[in-house]
């Protein structure tokens, strides 16, 4: 006789970000059918596009079955230097940006695998070292970008088409990104590395490599997030990333990825952050409290992990 399976939400969870963004557009447009109107859509791309960064970048680490708890810290110390310093070098300062996080990421990474301490705790420390860049650069609270110079950055947040360009920078690194982790040796290394580490040892996998690979990967994605906050906000802001690390990973589990590694992808991680900015976005717009926002933001991450643990607890492991 052939065993009934028992119906089980975690077999769902892939699917639970297409549910989710359906239903949180369905709810705030009921609520306020201004939500959908082009103004606030477009207000909604410009503010999506660096927490795709940040996130989809993040994703490759808890891929491997860790963390950075100091991705939001490195938010903003690149915000700040990209802010101080865009005048100085202009738009080369995207490019600069991008080579000074894969080497804040290679810093992490080489840690955690030389040192062979765990991801949350080297990251909980470096992510002080960050902050206090961010600070030290800014002490007295956020620089404005120089007037004169603002014109020439504007580019970021015009149109195309109906459609910022800084959204369209987000959708060409999701794309690179899901190449690199769908056809590429290094992608698949570091999805084998989360899965079974020791069976990707034994299948002649550089484990190692996997594992930095991915916080460089991690480190210039929120490098790039930090150079397009401070495009996007005119100024250097030292405090731009304290909040987020959590919406971060909240969009990454609420688009299936397991916090145990092994599972996941750019898409859906992408996906689950617009549905996370559109909860934020709806919330403004009904004049709810700042402090609820984080909160229901947490229950959302606590609900996505639950949802996409196995029944064996296997989830819980963070390397």
């Amino acid at each position: 006789m052939t065993q009934k399976k028992k119906f089980s939400l975690s077999d769902y969870s892939q699917y639970m970000v297409v549910f989710s963004i359906i239903l949180v557009f369905v709810i705030f447009t009921i609520l306020n059918p201004k939500f959908i109107s082009a103004y606030s859509l477009q207000n909604m791309m410009v503010e999506v596009s660096p927490l795709i960064l940040l996130a989809c970048g993040l994703s490759f680490i808890i891929y491997t079955g860790g963390i950075d708890l100091g991705a939001g810290a490195m938010v903003s110390a690149t915000c700040v230097i990209s802010g101080l310093y865009v005048t100085r070098f202009g738009n080369g300062i995207i490019p600069i940006m991008l080579l000074v996080g894969a080497v804040l990421g290679l810093l992490n990474g080489v840690i955690v695998t030389k040192l062979k301490i765990p991801s949350f705790i080297v990251t909980l420390c470096t992510q002080n070292l960050w902050a206090y860049i961010a600070l030290t650069l800014c002490p007295n609270g956020s620089v404005a970008i120089d007037l004169q110079l603002r014109k020439t950055l504007k580019w970021m947040t015009a149109k195309a088409a109906g459609i910022p360009v800084i959204f369209f920078f987000a959708l060409a690194a999701v794309v690179i990104l899901f190449i690199f982790q769908q056809y590429t040796t290094s992608g698949r290394s570091i999805f084998a590395v989360g899965a079974n580490i020791r069976a990707a040892r034994l299948a002649g996998v550089d484990t190692d490599r996997a594992q930095i690979m991915a916080f460089v990967v991690s480190g210039s994605c929120s490098a790039l997030s930090g150079a397009f906050y401070a495009y996007k906000q005119l100024s250097a802001v030292p405090t731009i990333g304290d909040a987020l690390t959590l919406s971060a990973i909240a969009s990454i589990a609420l688009g299936g990825t397991s916090m145990a590694g092994g599972r996941g992808s750019v898409l859906r991680t992408a996906v689950g952050v617009v549905t996370i900015t559109a909860i934020t976005s709806g919330l403004n717009m009904m004049g709810v409290d700042p402090l609820w926002k984080d909160i229901i933001i947490g229950v959302i991450l606590i609900a996505a992990v639950y949802l996409n643990s196995d029944t064996k607890g296997r989830d819980i492991i963070i390397k």
